[in-house]
């Protein structure tokens, strides 16, 4: 029975490799647009909002910043969430730094052994967060043109995490903590901090070309159809617009999807609250690929799954505390007036990233290879 349901998924997977083969090479202009559209979306909002947060969590792991916590706070981290210092630091630092940043900091502590496998898989669920500058740049500004939207999000996100964590202490205080509690000493140096600019340009082109992947995925989905067979009959069943929700669909799958969504629509705000909590299917393959597949996601998924459908419930209950007196025009927003100023900035650091990783990147690995 297992040998037949092995060959029937290898059958589904050629058949939808090969479908999606042939959308490729004959609609090459849509595919074209969703490639140039990813592009821009990762050089006007990812790339800002991303690659200072991955240079600074790197160095702020590797110099060992985070033990520089009062005892107390540790203590209180241990307290109420199960969690060591270092560990607590790295809690509180990635609900505001953004998607990878805190699975990044996490595996980087796994692979120097101060934190076991098991307690980095259960944290990955926990430390996990969009950050205001993707929050308020591309959804807050981009479509409710408000700052109290931005704020709302990132309260339900965080409250849900916060109510996360309380329930995830339970499992985390039944595994050991390796030696997330052993002193450690500070040290930056310009090695360091070079070392750390490499790793993260190369985790932000990997995170760039996954979102690229995916926004060529999003468009087979719409050119033939599934994403509208599928929204169909919930679309029909919630009376809501079939576009909305294919929109809605298009943010699950990569949340960067979102600008797609109607502006001005605060009743739309729990949801996406909810996409925002959960990260989207391109966030997940992004952690993957940033522990190199070595940690199982489970975990993670649960935890996200569960932080979504939490978050969209909390904004649903504060959404009419925060837009009693708040007035948001239903205007559309040009999409030149949000990605112009940022691209030729976001252009220039790729540049220079990617001439420090020619220009270093074989030293680099020479002397992590002589190290080890």
């Amino acid at each position: 029975m297992r040998e037949y349901v092995a060959k029937v998924a290898t059958t589904i997977k050629i058949s939808i490799t090969a479908v999606f083969f042939c959308v490729c090479i004959t609609d090459t202009a849509a595919v074209a647009a969703a490639v140039t559209g990813s592009i821009q979306r990762c050089i006007s909002v990812v790339v800002p909002s991303l690659f200072a947060m991955m240079i600074v969590s790197s160095l702020i792991v590797r110099s060992g910043m985070t033990a520089l916590l009062p005892e107390w706070v540790g203590r209180l981290g241990k307290l109420l969430f199960g969690m060591e210092k270092g560990e607590f630091s790295i809690f509180l630092f990635s609900m505001v730094a953004g998607y990878p940043v805190g699975m990044k900091m996490l595996f980087e502590e796994c692979t120097s052994g101060k934190i076991t496998p098991k307690r980095t898989e259960l944290l990955s669920g926990l430390c996990f967060g969009a950050g205001p500058a993707f929050v308020y740049g591309c959804i807050a500004r981009q479509l409710f043109h408000s700052v109290v939207a931005g704020k709302l999000i990132l309260l339900s996100s965080v409250s849900a995490n916060i109510i996360i964590a309380f329930i995830m202490s339970v499992p985390l205080r039944k595994v050991a903590d390796s030696k997330s509690h052993s002193i450690r000493r500070v040290s930056i140096s310009a090695d360091m901090l070079t070392d750390c600019v490499l790793h993260s340009g190369r985790a932000m082109a990997d995170i760039c070309i996954m979102i690229t992947g995916f926004s060529v995925l999003t468009n087979f989905l719409v050119s033939t159809g599934a994403i509208a067979a599928a929204v169909e009959i919930p679309a029909k069943l919630l009376c809501l617009d079939k576009s909305c929700v294919e929109a809605g669909v298009a943010a699950l799958i990569d949340i960067t999807n979102v600008e797609g969504l109607p502006r001005g629509e605060l009743l739309l705000l729990p949801f996406i609250s909810g996409a925002v909590s959960f990260g989207g299917l391109c966030v997940l393959f992004q952690l993957s690929a940033l522990n190199a597949g070595k940690l199982s996601l489970r975990p993670l998924v649960i935890t996200r799954t569960a932080a979504a459908f939490l978050s969209s419930w909390i904004c649903r209950i504060l959404l009419p505390f925060f837009i009693k007196d708040e007035a948001v025009e239903a205007a559309v927003i040009l999409a030149g007036e949000y990605g112009s100023e940022r691209t030729v900035p976001s252009a220039m650091l790729i540049l220079m990233t990617v001439m420090l990783i020619w220009e270093f990147g074989d030293k680099t690995v020479e002397s992590s290879a002589y190290s080890t």
